[in-house]
């Protein structure tokens, strides 16, 4: 079993400090929203950002939204053997439905996020597709091992050891009853915590130059996929 959690997603609602800003209380009105039920987000709001702390660190939804898209509905998600989890910025993990069904529109899936976040679960009634868990990240990563020793948790981070394309395929078991937990970045500038990094086992670079997130999900998708034999079983099961 894969996963996959996006750490430190750039998410999040308008901060208080910046609320009462002209330009943010524009985008407000457009949206006939108030701002403290909207996505910070750079690029309505950058400039105003400038006055919060780690601002270059936050307000990029589009992050998670593209690393979502190459993610959901992939074979390895369809055969029930990926998770994903997505780590904000002030501790809080939500948990995504290997089911749900984002809207392709960007747009929409801000407003979704949006809705998430102010009322902690979509849909508001029934069983959600994305909610707020009460839990901590470490505990998270504690229930996924489930004390397996073979268990591995890896991190995709600037300066890990140097990872080519087969040297990845190889740390990969090829049973998908062991659990793999793969972390990766979903903000646009700065360093993990060093606590957040004591995390993971295993840190690697899969380039020698930075790789957007959602690159990365892509290739630890498929070489996971590829190493598992998962879409050659799903075809031996037609």
């Amino acid at each position: 079993m894969l996963h996959m959690i996006l750490l430190e997603c750039a998410l999040e609602l308008i901060p208080s400090e910046i609320s009462a800003m002209k330009q943010v209380q524009k985008h407000a009105g457009r949206r006939g929203k108030k701002p403290s039920e909207l996505l910070l987000d750079q690029s309505h709001h950058g400039r105003e950002m400038t006055r919060l702390e780690n601002g270059l660190q936050r307000g990029r939804p589009d992050i998670v939204f593209h690393s979502l898209m190459a993610l959901l509905e992939t074979p390895l998600c369809k055969s029930g053997n990926l998770t994903i989890h997505l780590h904000l910025q002030d501790g809080r993990i939500i948990e995504v439905n290997p089911e749900v069904r984002l809207p392709r529109n960007y747009d929409r899936f801000v407003g979704l996020i949006e809705q998430l976040l102010v009322k902690g679960q979509v849909p508001v009634e029934g069983t959600p597709l994305l909610h707020v868990i009460k839990k901590t990240l470490p505990k998270l990563i504690s229930e996924f091992k489930k004390d397996i020793s073979e268990a591995q948790s890896i991190l995709a981070i600037e300066n890990g050891s140097k990872t080519s394309i087969d040297s990845l395929q190889s740390i990969f078991p090829l049973d998908t009853p062991i659990p793999v937990i793969v972390g990766v970045g979903a903000f646009p500038h700065g360093d993990f915590p060093n606590e957040l990094k004591e995390l993971f086992g295993t840190h690697i670079e899969l380039d020698k130059e930075v790789m957007m997130a959602w690159h990365v999900c892509a290739e630890i998708l498929w070489i996971y996929s590829a190493r598992t034999g998962v879409i050659k079983n799903r075809y031996s099961t037609t």
